[in-house]
């Protein structure tokens, strides 16, 4: 009995050691991970570099003499050094809009210390008390990005010659797209056109101007 025993032990001792151990592989199966971060949607003046602001824009009208009668005087905004800039990297844009408006607002006006005349009143076509036109359908569009812009194109449109006119005419828009899609590009040769009244004082006059961009 003592045998048997002995001989079954042996025979399990044997088949124990020929167990051979489970071995664990790593993993083959890597998951790869990107984040592909959203852009703005943006605007500024930019210099001729494309990429640098300009710190304190600004648009110089032709000078007028003291006269009997309404003068116009006229000016251009943007240039090579002033490039009225829009990019739009934005993810959920429907549409935008760029625009330009009196700082002040529609009580705003061309100030010299107390002098002043308007920048909105359409009255004796412009002429009694002062109106500005401005004209972006002359200006020229660049696109500032490759084909994948340039694609986007048809959906980005200029604006039309328009007067400021108060309370009913506030902002004039210089550019605007009707789909939101990835675009970059600027407005240069904006033309400007102010009627100034007869017998206004002579002087230096200011009127600071707001450019803003809106998107739905």
């Amino acid at each position: 009995m003592r045998t048997k025993i002995r001989n079954i032990l042996i025979a399990t001792i044997a088949i124990i050691g020929l167990v051979v151990p489970s071995v664990v592989y790593a993993n083959l199966n890597p998951s790869f991970t990107q984040t592909i971060n959203t852009g703005a949607l943006t605007s500024d003046i930019y210099q001729s570099d494309d990429a640098t602001p300009v710190t304190s824009p600004s648009v110089a009208f032709a000078a007028q003499n003291y006269s009997f009668s309404c003068k116009t005087s006229t000016a251009t905004l943007g240039d090579s050094s002033d490039k009225v800039n829009v990019t739009n990297l934005a993810n959920g844009i429907n549409t935008w809009n760029i625009a330009i408006a009196a700082t002040g607002g529609a009580t705003a006006t061309w100030t010299n210390g107390t002098q002043t005349y308007k920048f909105n009143d359409s009255t004796g076509s412009g002429c009694t008390n002062g109106q500005l036109t401005v004209n972006p359908s002359v200006a020229t569009l660049t696109d500032d990005c490759n084909s994948n812009c340039t694609a986007n194109d048809s959906t980005v449109s200029k604006g039309t010659s328009t007067a400021f006119v108060s309370g009913t005419q506030n902002s004039i828009t210089l550019l605007s797209d009707s789909a939101g899609t990835a675009w970059e590009g600027y407005l240069t040769g904006i033309s400007l056109s102010q009627n100034i009244p007869a017998l206004q004082h002579s002087g230096s006059y200011t009127l600071p101007m707001t450019i803003t961009l809106t998107s739905t």
